[in-house]
């Protein structure tokens, strides 16, 4: 629950900082809107992208100001991000004795809590217009991981022996085995992002300190965000499987590897 009061909490305290030191320009606040357009761009094999996602966020930004033209730019941004993606895994039953590899389609929804660390950049104003740019990095926490999935089962073995040594070959089948909407997968996601933030955009003066501001942000992804298994790939797009006296036994299987990245559309307010 204390996810919940983050933000709130987080506006309180700028905003009080920012109400001390209102008698001068050295400090900006500024509140936006965040849609974006996301998609996962995988490492390896063992993971097909199937396309991007439309998702929200919102950020409150806190400017401290060097020059008119310079600024260390922070804040706190929640937004949700994601993707869809594909990948084989394998299940076995507790006994050892049967187990299945299946085709898992997820669509994601990730939600994130980031602060940004970045410089921004600012021209002077010229018929009420600013433009500003701004450069740096984003370390973000996952508060929230949910993903409409799809199995379907691709290969089947069953035997009356273990996996140790006779068991019998793995036959390809097809069916679908379950579907499920909302499913919570944080214990698949880590805990961790961090990102490259570059964008750029207009401010708009009205009155003041207080302007309209609109953007766009590229935040690039360059850690795995992902912490489970899916079945290795070959180059020519078969599974792998041990093999043993020409017996298949086992799938192998490797750490999903993806990165995360997105577009977003900047609206907001700045005093």
């Amino acid at each position: 629950m204390k996810k919940h009061f983050l933000f709130p909490l987080f506006i309180l305290l700028v905003s009080n900082a920012i109400a001390q030191n209102s008698s001068n320009s050295r400090y900006k606040i500024g509140f936006k809107v965040n849609p974006n357009i996301s998609w996962f761009n995988p490492n390896t094999n063992n993971v097909t992208s199937d396309g991007s996602r439309l998702h929200f966020g919102f950020a409150l930004n806190f400017d401290k100001m060097f020059t008119a033209n310079y600024a260390f730019g922070t804040g706190l941004n929640i937004f949700t991000t994601g993707g869809k993606l594909s990948y084989m895994v394998a299940e076995y039953a507790a006994d050892g004795k049967s187990a299945m590899v299946n085709k898992v389609s997820r669509s994601y929804n990730l939600q994130y809590g980031e602060i940004p660390l970045t410089l921004k950049l600012r021209t002077n104003e010229v018929g009420y217009m600013t433009f500003w740019g701004q450069f740096g990095l984003g370390i973000g926490v996952n508060i929230g991981a949910k993903a409409d999935e799809t199995v379907d089962m691709v290969w089947k073995q069953d035997s009356t022996a273990s996996f140790g040594g006779s068991a019998t070959q793995w036959r390809p089948v097809t069916g679908n085995v379950s579907s499920d909407e909302n499913k919570i997968i944080k214990d698949d996601i880590q805990i961790f992002r961090a990102s490259l933030i570059v964008g750029g955009g207009i401010e708009y003066n009205l009155s003041g300190s207080t302007s309209l501001m609109a953007g766009i942000t590229f935040n690039n992804g360059f850690s795995n965000i992902f912490s489970s298994d899916a079945v290795k790939v070959k180059t020519s797009g078969s599974q792998s499987f041990i093999t043993q006296d020409g017996k298949t036994l086992a799938p192998i299987v490797e750490k999903i590897t993806a990165r995360s990245n997105f577009i977003e559309f900047n609206i907001g307010i700045i005093f």
